[in-house]
């Protein structure tokens, strides 16, 4: 069952055996089988998280009064006294070991993040050390990611992610002529520094999961992290940028096909960002393809990324997700992530100087398919997603009427059919869902 039936059975419990419905044994067996995800509550993180930066931005407004009036000695006790009061604060907090709130959990470490970017900060200020603004990111990075682990503090874990990503963002405009010349390789970088993260994934007892929050920002910054490698591949190895299109649409399929057990499976959609950002991500992109002129740059690229290491890495992890998703029968997620394969069919079909047309008007067929597929899936029972699927139509035939040689007359009638027949839809789906008690998630 998915989290929230856990946390339902797990309330209704208490009044089961009160009635004599179920005896005290039963139900602890059921609260030791449907355990409800161990969570510090949201008001506790928020309480946590904006203690410690208060504190944080309090401390770097007093270490900047008065500055360049303070000898060196002074300015390094500045710099690492923060840093060791942290560090003490810290061992307080881990003495208490399980006693500890989880808001003391996150404030202790959020401060100790604080105080340890400043004093990197402040040691290359003191020493005029050489260096750009990203090199000091990335160092902050990897000495606050173990408070992530030894705390346990999901604000951390969010910040290291962050922090990652926007290393990762900067380090990819510098590739190229026009960058610097030491520019990190972070086609072998970002899948590191993520890995140090993603153990969390499932929970530091491999069987809790992080808070939505924390599940969010890991989706959303592996998405983001992806496309900066796919923009920075073809420069590095020598080609063009013209794979990017295609780069992308395979990054939203790995993060879309991400592998989840059984009870992820069962889950609802608004617990899977990974599956929500990389399928709305990879719809938009294909929508942008069913045009000619970015269809034919599509299939160009898929031509110049077949060169590209990454490119054979990305295929390897989309093949091997898509076979653990084939396995747990998810089908709704593996015909969105067919979309990808449209410009890899067209690249070694169509000619080199062929119009885009074809590839525009098969992708518009393939979405229309797809559509289709998510709303039989749900019908025939299996995992689908009707209301995606059929707002998926709606924007479909609304692109191809805007393009159509109508009348504005004709169009705005058009337009209010298609709103009428969506929302008589949607309606129709929330009653069959009503009737059947079931959530569709994929």
């Amino acid at each position: 069952m998915s989290a929230r039936h856990n946390r339902w059975l797990t309330e209704q419990l208490p009044d089961w055996e009160r009635d004599g419905i179920i005896t005290a044994e039963g139900a602890g067996r059921l609260r030791e089988r449907y355990a409800v995800e161990a969570t510090g509550g949201l008001v506790q993180l928020i309480i946590g998280a904006i203690g410690g930066l208060l504190i944080g931005t309090g401390l770097v407004a007093v270490l900047a009064y008065n500055w360049d009036d303070f000898p060196r000695w002074v300015r390094l006790l500045l710099a690492f006294g923060p840093l060791a009061g942290t560090q003490v604060a810290t061992w307080f907090v881990l003495q208490r070991a399980e006693a500890a709130k989880p808001w003391q959990r996150e404030a202790a470490s959020l401060l100790q993040t604080f105080a340890a970017g400043a004093a990197l900060a402040l040691v290359s200020q003191i020493y005029h050390l050489p260096g750009r603004w990203t090199e000091l990111v990335f160092w902050w990075c990897i000495v606050s990611l173990p408070l992530a682990w030894v705390l346990k503090s999901q604000t951390v874990a969010i910040a290291y992610l962050i922090g990652i990503t926007v290393w990762t963002l900067a380090e990819a405009s510098e590739q190229g002529p026009w960058g610097a010349a030491d520019a990190a390789d972070i086609r072998i970088w970002f899948p590191l520094l993520l890995s140090g993260i993603a153990p969390l994934w499932p929970g530091p007892t491999l069987r809790e999961r992080p808070g939505a929050s924390g599940r969010f920002v890991l989706a959303a910054t592996t998405l983001l992290g992806l496309f900066a490698v796919a923009a920075s591949a073809g420069v590095l190895s020598g080609g063009e940028r013209q794979s990017v299109f295609w780069l992308c649409m395979l990054s939203c399929v790995s993060v879309l096909l991400f592998p989840l057990t059984q009870q992820g499976v069962s889950e609802p959609l608004q617990r899977k960002p990974q599956v929500v950002l990389g399928g709305l991500v990879l719809v938009g992109l294909a929508l942008v393809a069913s045009y000619e002129g970015p269809a034919r740059s599509l299939v160009a690229g898929v031509r110049a990324a077949l060169v590209l290491p990454w490119c054979w890495f990305l295929l390897a992890v989309v093949i091997c997700f898509g076979v653990f998703a084939f396995r747990r029968q998810r089908y709704a997620v593996l015909a969105v992530a067919g979309l990808a394969l449209v410009p890899l069919l067209a690249a070694g079909v169509l000619a080199r100087d062929a119009s885009g047309w074809p590839v525009a008007i098969a992708y518009s067929l393939v979405l229309l398919a797809t559509a289709i597929g998510l709303i039989a899936l749900e019908f025939l029972g299996r995992q689908g997603a009707a209301r995606i699927g059929a707002a998926l139509i709606t924007i479909l035939v609304i692109l191809r009427m805007a393009d159509a040689d109508f009348s504005l007359l004709s169009k705005g009638l058009a337009f209010i059919c298609i709103g009428a027949g969506f929302l008589g839809f949607n309606l129709f789906i929330s009653r069959r869902r009503a009737a059947v008690s079931g959530d569709t998630a994929i």
